[in-house]
């Protein structure tokens, strides 16, 4: 009896002390995903994730510190880039960066107003690009809370403190869900969306939840084609598109059998239902973020093989608008949602074999629409690329500009910031009259007079609280737009 009430003893003292550590945990794990505190000196919307907060490639700031000295607006800061091609994302005062330097995969935070460096982490890379370009990241790192997501060229997904950068969890998508590699490595952001907790306790207050959706593009084990370029030999299963918990990175959902291309996933709402858009290599897809239940697709791609989609879907109410290069063009379409369903119903179409000037053919760069009118780089090449303003109703072109190759945008106001890929950094104004330059300049370096910004500058220009970030081969420059 003595040694039975001795080990009922130990065991109640285990278990107390057991259930008082799983307790604080459980206190302590929604500290670490609070807010932290706030570096900036400004008010003013952050950019924490591709193409900004809306995901749509416009800023809050209404005004860009017009008219600009001569030789144009003071660089705050400068920081020096390893490879690859991805903007920066920007909260609470905190800008990170994400790129290669040797076999290394580099992110850094720094100070979003000073450049100052607050940490700095890494993980081993070996990727190695088909056609010869850089083997860097090509996807902006997202920050969702006291967290910030990256995803790597060669599928390393990985969950990290914005605060420290400690690493909260990391997946290897390409091992896990045996992608092939896609012509340029793995390109398009992850995008962070809050859905309904139907996990959760009746005793814990946790009526959401967020999900990390990644296009992902899986295969069946085995399946990698007789030349690394032939993709249209790989046969997708069902991890065409694959959302994760932002809290432990555990798989919530995956869906669609379609491989994976450049386009990053949007959340819209049609008929009042929210709708993951994610455009994969040959369709569009419509999904139910809750659940990844696929509600609708069309099929917008080129026919040649060595092609891909890499715009993000711009929404427009019930509308949505696709462009590409490599062949059909651009289409506007209309969204109607009907019993389980949605179907997408094209309203107009780019003409066949049109050129660059004379329908809008996106690359990379997401179009802007403002007032009825969609601006955007069209053009495949740095040659014939022009930037293009076109009415949305009907898609015809009212105004066509080169000289800037292929360019990136984002609207602030009733003016575009425009990126030129050899460094140009010009303010147009938003109208479909004329094209009509308000500022221009060309950084360069004051001891050489050499253009400061390495190209190519194909990454796209962020604003956030009055400064502007622009990336470059070799260099990331904070201008100072605040008027």
């Amino acid at each position: 009896m003595p040694t039975s009430r001795l080990f009922l003893g130990l065991l109640l003292v285990f278990f107390l002390k057991n259930s008082v550590a799983v307790s604080q945990e459980r206190e302590a794990a929604p500290a670490a995903d609070m807010p932290l505190p706030l570096l900036a000196t400004r008010e003013g919307e952050d950019w924490p994730s591709f193409l900004g907060p809306r995901g749509d490639g416009t800023s809050s700031q209404a005004e860009l510190g017009l008219p600009w000295p001569e030789t144009g607006p003071d660089i705050v800061w400068q920081a020096e880039m390893g490879e690859g091609y991805g903007s920066p994302a920007v909260a609470r005062g905190r800008l990170v960066l994400f790129d290669r330097v040797g076999d290394k995969a580099r992110l850094r935070c720094l100070n979003a107003e000073t450049g100052e460096l607050l940490w700095e982490v890494s993980d081993p890379t070996s990727y190695r690009d088909t056609f010869g370009y850089d083997g860097g990241p090509r996807c902006c790192p997202v920050i969702a809370g006291n967290r910030v997501l990256t995803l790597n060229a060669d599928g390393l997904l990985t969950c990290r403190c914005l605060a420290d950068g400690k690493r909260h969890w990391q997946i290897d998508t390409t091992s896990r869900y045996h992608v092939v590699q896609n012509f340029f490595g793995v390109g398009a952001a992850p995008l962070v969306v809050e859905v309904p907790n139907n996990n959760a306790l009746k005793h814990q207050p946790a009526p959401k939840r967020q999900l990390v959706v990644v296009p992902v593009g899986g295969s069946e084990a085995g399946t990698a084609p007789p030349a690394p370029e032939r993709l249209d030999l790989v046969k997708g299963v069902d991890s065409g598109v694959v959302a994760f918990d932002l809290s432990d990175g555990r798989e919530v959902w995956r869906t669609s059998a379609e491989l994976a291309s450049y386009s990053s996933p949007v959340l819209a709402m049609f008929g009042g239902q929210p709708r993951l858009l994610a455009w994969l290599r040959e369709h569009l897809l419509a999904i139910d973020p809750a659940t990844g239940r696929e509600t609708g697709s069309f099929r917008w791609r080129a026919d040649e093989l060595f092609s891909v989609n890499a715009a993000t879907p711009v929404v427009i109410g019930d509308q949505v608008l696709l462009s590409e290069t490599y062949g059909p063009g651009a289409v506007l379409l209309r969204v109607t949602t009907a019993g389980q369903g949605d179907r997408f119903t094209p309203i107009w179409t780019s003409p066949k074999r049109a050129r660059a000037d004379a329908t809008l053919r996106a690359h990379w760069a997401t179009p802007i629409v403002y007032e009825g009118h969609v601006y955007g780089c069209s053009g495949r090449n740095a040659g014939d690329a022009r930037l293009v303003c076109a009415n949305l109703a009907t898609g015809e072109v009212r105004w066509s500009e080169q000289g800037l190759a292929r360019s990136s945008l984002v609207r602030a106001g009733d003016k575009l910031l425009v990126f030129g890929e050899f460094g140009d950094l010009v303010v147009v104004q938003a109208t479909p009259t004329a094209y009509t330059t308000l500022a221009k300049t060309t950084f360069t370096d004051p001891a050489t007079g050499d253009p400061l910004l390495g190209v190519p500058c194909w990454a796209a220009p962020v604003i956030a609280r009055g400064y502007a970030y622009l990336r470059g081969a070799d260099r990331v420059v904070c201008i100072d737009l605040a008027p």
